[in-house]
């Protein structure tokens, strides 16, 4: 009977390529009372939508209130490190925001898959979350082919990955990126702020034709 030979293999490293950036931070100061009371009060003036679904605005320029014009202007500061950071470009660029609301959910409320069109980075920023309880989940796109059962999940052999929010809880990510909430099991009611952006700036490169200056 032939025996075994030890394996004198060396084991390899594994690189994530091509990542999708989630971009995770704190607001970094409490919201004022005029602006916590503007977000509440908001719920009272919301689209009509299934119960099941979370609740949204129907102000869907929610940022341009005067209320929060600190806010948007914070925002733009971190939309700003994202660009520095992430997108390191090389030419004059910049992002401004276009759309933002406000959600609400309440127990048994949840949001399905869903992606944002027209947008180039997405965000998220929570008023009222609770740490132990809330999450965002970011969804592997495409046909999943093979799927071995796992013993444990890494950033490589996921389809699904979630990260916990809290309030002031800030998350930014390209606006193609699959997202969804769970169901609310919790009797308060959570309530987040999101909106999108687009570019403004030179893209591509002159000599290959790709230049465009939005």
């Amino acid at each position: 009977m032939r025996k075994k030979s030890k394996s004198n293999i060396q084991p390899g490293n594994i690189h994530c390529i091509f990542p999708t950036p989630i971009y995770r931070t704190s607001f970094g100061r409490p919201f004022s009372a005029k602006e916590e009371k503007f977000a509440t009060s908001q719920i009272d003036h919301c689209l009509k939508a299934p119960p099941v679904l979370t609740t949204q605005t129907k102000d869907n320029y929610i940022l341009n209130n005067k209320v929060f014009s600190n806010i948007k202007n914070e925002l733009l500061l971190f939309l700003q490190d994202y660009i520095n950071r992430v997108i390191c470009p090389k030419e004059e660029f910049e992002l401004y925001i276009t759309q933002s609301w406000l959600n609400y959910a309440k127990k048994g409320q949840s949001h399905p898959h869903h992606t944002h069109s027209n947008s180039y980075v997405s965000g998220v920023l929570y008023f009222n979350a609770d740490k132990n309880k809330d999450r965002i989940y970011f969804e592997k796109p495409g046909y999943i082919q093979i799927t071995p059962p796992v013993k444990t999940w890494e950033l490589w052999n996921s389809h699904s990955w979630w990260f916990p929010v809290e309030t002031g809880s800030l998350i930014l990510f390209p606006s193609s990126t699959t997202h969804r909430v769970a169901p609310k099991e919790e009797d308060n009611t959570r309530i987040s702020l999101s909106f999108n952006t687009f570019i403004k700036g030179d893209l591509g490169d002159l000599i290959m034709l790709t230049k465009l200056r939005l």
